[in-house]
């Protein structure tokens, strides 16, 4: 029995090994053998045609260009686009991702390059060790917003390197020391003039994954925590709502004729949003509503009037509070349900006067807590159904909700 157990183990290893070990002899016993065992695992390398990887071989700035946009694509699951003009050279695609997405480049010369700028007679030199920090550097402040903040670096040849280079290779270097992502020799100093080996190229871009990898498991973490707390409100809100049927009788009524003569019946709850209803019955004896449209109709959604300017921006004199949970007005408990009828406002919570907006389907509940319903139609629902069948044009804010032909209200009476 333990030879069988033996003998499985063995094959379990063996076939391990021949399905993730790197393919590169030349690697093999290398320092970096398990950063580049990493690396080809996860497709970030492939070697060269001969089976070799040539680890510490210089790393050209079109390759590592390669390496780090593929990386930052990978996590950002976008893919690379392609470019038209393929004639400049191989990497030219990388390079115009890294220049939309990643870094912005410098257009101070160190020697032959400019930190970030490839050309057609640069891009197979060699990468040194400051432009690979740099280019790493800045694409985690685009990518990410992080940096390392003023860090004051432990290298020997800190000086040479804050006299040599400028404010952002150095503070990228910074960063990348900062972020753990590249480090000093043995004899503690960063050779930012240095080539940097393609055995420290694939070692940096697996620190690099492994960050971002990091980075996206707290992003996703925080945003399904966040999806928590809103449906434990969701819940809340929901759990505070009245249904319509348990209403007494006995409240005012609105009667809102329409110019083509077609009758809605509106029933007002005063219980539940006192100032609101007020400054409704009273806009409605002074006869501000006869005559305003309903500009704006967002089928499934809701139709909103009550604009004397007839296109979202106008209003009545005085502004209301905004009597509704989230304004920390407990007693208004009404749902946006279909035929609700509830006051419009901007993203100010006491900004309401005029405008008001009715439910045309069940999905306005969306908007529980937030606006103040004060109403419900009771009668002549299907004529505010119609509203949504017009024709809609495109309003200035860029939604097609405006109706091309009026949707005029002829009066509006209380009773």
């Amino acid at each position: 029995m333990k030879k069988i157990f033996s003998l499985i183990l063995v094959f379990a290893l063996l076939c391990s090994t021949a399905v993730f070990a790197h393919p590169f002899k030349d690697a093999q016993g290398h320092w970096a053998d398990a950063e580049i065992e990493k690396a080809y695992t996860n497709k970030v390398i492939s070697g060269d045609p001969d089976g070799k990887f040539r680890p510490d071989d210089a790393i050209t700035r079109a390759e590592f260009l390669k390496m780090l946009a593929a990386e930052i694509s990978a996590r950002a699951e976008v893919s690379i686009p392609e470019i038209s003009n393929t004639e400049e050279h191989w990497a030219a695609k990388y390079y115009s991702f890294a220049t939309t997405y990643m870094y912005a480049p410098l257009s101070d010369a160190i020697g032959d390059i400019a930190p970030g700028v490839m050309t057609a007679g640069t891009y197979d030199l060699p990468i040194p060790r400051w432009e690979m920090a740099f280019m790493l550097g800045e694409t985690i402040r685009n990518v990410t917003g992080m940096s390392a903040g003023n860090i004051d670096l432990p290298y020997a040849d800190k000086e040479e390197i804050a006299n040599d280079y400028p404010v952002g290779v150095t503070q990228s270097i910074a960063s990348s020391y900062g972020l753990a992502l590249m480090t000093g020799d043995e004899n503690n100093k960063f050779n930012p003039a240095a080539s940097g080996t393609r055995a420290e190229a694939v070692t940096v871009i697996n620190r690099l994954d492994a960050m971002l990898e990091k980075i996206i498991e707290s992003i996703k973490a925080a945003e399904a925590e966040q999806q928590k707390q809103y449906e434990a409100y969701e819940q809340s809100i929901k759990e505070k709502l009245v249904t319509y049927d348990k209403i007494p009788t006995g409240h005012p009524i609105v009667y809102m004729v329409m110019e083509n003569g077609k009758k809605v019946t509106i029933e007002l709850y005063p219980e539940f949003a006192p100032q609101t209803v007020a400054n409704f019955v009273k806009l409605v004896k002074e006869g501000f509503y006869n005559g305003l449209t309903f500009h704006r109709v967002v089928p499934g959604f809701v139709a909103q009037g009550g604009d004397p300017d007839g296109d979202g921006s106008g209003g009545s004199d005085g502004n209301i509070k905004g009597e509704f949970l989230e304004n920390g007005v407990e007693t208004n408990t009404l749902s946006h349900t279909k035929g609700a009828i509830s006051m419009a406002r901007s993203q100010h919570p006491d900004s309401a006067s005029s405008q008001f907006f009715i439910c045309l389907d069940d999905a306005s509940a969306a908007l529980d807590g937030n606006y103040a319903v004060f109403g419900k139609v009771i009668a002549g629902m299907d004529v505010v159904e119609k509203f949504a069948e017009v024709e809609l044009d495109w309003s200035a804010s860029g939604e097609q909700s405006t109706p091309k032909t009026p949707i005029k209200i002829k009066a509006m009476t209380v009773k």
